[in-house]
This record gives structure tokens, sequence and C-alpha cells, in this order.
């Protein structure tokens, strides 16, 4: 969740014959299953049914940073498309869980770059603070030097200072050049920015130090899709990534079903009507609640 410049971040017991578990062990059980369930729920683009997951898994488990941080993940998202009159109830209960995740680890990376996010985005009535944001940058920063470059980038972008956004970037790949983290997120926000021949230059950068690295290789594809740059280049990549053996079996891996639709997209930019619906109707068969395939198809 970054400023619109930079669209730019798991027991069981044996007790007896039987395996009869403790009811303390059936609750962290049971929260588990409920935060796998929202976690499935917010890939699925289902925000509202996950918050309900999210508060059935907090409910059981209290003491849960993470259960806390994807709630107001989960909240965040749903107040979005809230009325006017639900939002200011909705930010509170943002910055409230993801304090409480802060509160019970303070190492929570992801927790203190959502209050930064509250913090930049929230009107002043509503408890948005540039002060507030750039304490918890420094505060990311002393974890994780590279994350905190990119907060700090999303602060300046909210306060129209492209030049500290670039220099933030700049300084997190320079410091982490191994990192396609940091170089797919300056890409990102390059080729968000009119700047696409130096955002596929960066990932050209990076696949010379990685050949055949199949994530990178999505990259090329996706700022094909993206820009409708290098698109002959950007299919090639995308067929190369999609005959990637047991693709998505790895944490290094694109899900198939994003592969697909922007594949999608780059067949329809190249007038490909047929394809490009072929891979819209495939990334809905492997994603049925992926609502931009489902969007795409209608416009074709």
């Amino acid at each position: 969740m970054v400023n619109r410049r930079l669209r730019v971040v798991a027991a069981l017991m044996p007790l007896v014959a039987g395996f009869i578990a403790s009811p303390m062990m059936l609750s962290a059980q049971s929260a588990a299953e409920q935060f796998k369930a929202g976690r499935a729920l917010m890939d699925s683009n289902k925000a509202d049914a996950a918050v309900k997951a999210f508060e059935k898994a907090v409910a059981l488990d209290d003491k849960n940073s993470e259960y806390h941080l994807w709630l107001g993940n989960a909240v965040g998202t749903e107040a979005r498309n809230a009325s006017v009159l639900r939002q200011p109830f909705l930010a509170r209960r943002v910055k409230a869980e993801f304090e409480r995740a802060v509160q019970l680890d303070p190492a929570s990376v992801g927790a203190r770059e959502g209050l930064v996010t509250f913090y930049v985005q929230a009107p002043g009535v509503m408890g948005g603070s540039i002060p507030k944001a750039r304490e918890q940058a420094e505060a990311i920063a002393k974890i994780n030097a590279m994350r905190g470059h990119f907060s700090r980038a999303v602060i300046a972008g909210n306060q129209k200072d492209m030049a500290a956004v670039d220099r933030e970037f700049r300084a997190a790949v320079a410091e982490n050049p191994d990192s396609l983290v940091a170089t797919s997120t300056f890409a990102n926000y390059l080729a968000s920015s009119d700047h696409s021949d130096e955002a596929f230059a960066l990932i050209d950068k990076y696949l010379a130090r990685h050949p055949g690295d199949v994530l990178a290789t999505f990259w090329v594809g996706r700022l094909a899709a993206m820009t409708g740059l290098q698109l002959e280049r950007g299919e090639k990549a995308l067929r190369e990534v999609l005959a990637t053996p047991n693709l998505g079996g790895a944490a290094n891996q694109p899900a198939p079903f994003t592969v697909h639709f922007r594949l999608g997209d780059i067949l329809a930019k190249r007038g490909d009507r047929v394809g490009a619906r072929r891979e819209y109707e495939k990334t809905l068969e492997l994603n049925a609640r992926y609502e931009p395939a489902r969007k795409a198809l209608k416009v074709l």
C-alpha cells in the first residue's frame, strides 16, 4: 500500500491413546486455521470475508502479532471501498491493529510499514502524522535497512519530494544489488513514472548477475505488460517462465495464474484477442476469484 506515485511489501500434542488435544491447543489450532483461511481470502480479493476470518483468529489467540498485522491489512483494504461515514471508524481499527502488532513484536517490519502507510494517508483528524511516519521509518531502518529506504520513499512521495524518492530507491538497490525485491520495487516505480527504459535496464542488470532467475524473467514480462514496450520480448519471457517445471512450487517463483494474466495483457496489447482471452480464462481457471482477469475479459 503506497502513495499512488509509487504503485510501489502457522501443534498438536498427544496426551493419551487417541491423541486428545487440550482446549488450549485446540484453540491455537483453530486460530491458525482461521488465519490461513484469511490469507487465502485476501489472495482472492475478498477483504470483507478475510476480516471475519482474521477476527476469529485474533479472538482465539490475541498474542499473535501476525494475526493483528493481517487483520489491520484486511480492514485497510475494506476501508478503500467503504462509505465516507464508515472510513473514520475503520481507520481507527487499522491503526489499533498495527499498533497492537508492534506492541507484541517490536521487530515486525510489516506492522511498522502499515503504520507508515496509515500515518501518510490518513488525514490529521484521523491520526495522520508525517513526523510519526518518519519515526516508524527510522525504526524500520534499524531492523531492515532496505525496507527502511522503501518507507522513507513512501513518505517522500507523499510529500512530493521525488528527488528523495529516487535517492532512497537507488540507495536500496546499491546496498542490495543481489536483492530482486530492491530491484523490482525500484523498477516498478520507474515504470509507473514514465522511466520505462531505465526499469528494463535495471532488471537486465540483475539478470546479468543472476541469469535464468525465474522471478526476474517474469519481471521482464510484467514490465512489458505494464508499459506496452518490448512486447515480443515480454511474451517470450513469460512463455519461458510458464515452461518452468513445477512452476509456483518455490517461494522465489511467481504464481502461475499471475504469469497467465500478464501474458494475456501482452497478447491483448499485440492485438491477439483470441490468445488474450485464452490466457485470461486460464488465469480464472487457476484462481477463480482473480477479479483483474474477469475485468480484462469484459474489456475484450
